[in-house]
């Protein structure tokens, strides 16, 4: 079989990197992140390696324009291949543009910052450091709790006309009963 010359269409890198009016080792670069490929065939496309280029090259750093074509008649429709009809070699991921790559990139970089302001500012703790804090809170009212009944059943007996130390043990059997009916209750942050 006998391979038909495509317009745009090349064999080589370098004469890409020639028609594009940039260097051969630019090119490799470029390959080699991911940034442009070769056709299903092995052909170079030199107007799909320039767009490519176009889309994901840092504007800010862009120190040569690549070159533009003559413009042409319009080309004959291209004969169906099998080359033609192959999947695109590039991965989806890859065909991101650099202008979407660099915003999402700045968005992520806002966020950090947004949050380690507020962190300073005090309007966000540690989970570990709260969760910690809510426990020791919370064991310091069970004890308080526990520790009522000895402190008030010797007057609360007197009122009442009866025995302090019975008074003070069904106090404390109850005060037992109901917190441990409370134990499961869990602090969650999530």
């Amino acid at each position: 079989m006998i391979a038909v010359a495509q317009p745009g269409r090349v064999a080589s890198q370098r004469e890409v990197a020639r028609r594009l009016g940039i260097s051969h080792t630019a090119l490799q670069k470029a390959q080699r992140a991911g940034r442009i490929a070769p056709e299903a065939d092995g052909a170079w496309d030199v107007e799909k390696v320039r767009v490519r280029l176009a889309d994901s090259s840092d504007p800010v750093r862009k120190t040569a324009t690549l070159v533009q074509p003559p413009v042409a008649a319009p080309r004959p429709p291209a004969p169906t291949s099998i080359a033609a009809l192959a999947p695109d070699p590039l991965p989806r991921a890859a065909q991101n543009t650099f202008h979407d790559a660099r915003t999402a990139n700045e968005v992520f970089k806002a966020q950090e910052r947004r949050l380690r302001l507020d962190e300073r500012k005090g309007k966000l703790v540690d989970k570990a450091r709260a969760l910690l804090l809510v426990h020791r809170l919370a064991k310091e009212e069970r004890d308080a709790i526990l520790a009522w009944p000895a402190r008030v059943a010797a007057e609360m007996a007197a009122e009442l006309g009866v025995d302090a130390h019975r008074l003070q043990t069904m106090m404390d059997t109850r005060l037992r009963e109901h917190l441990a009916a409370r134990h499961d209750a869990r602090v969650s942050v999530g």
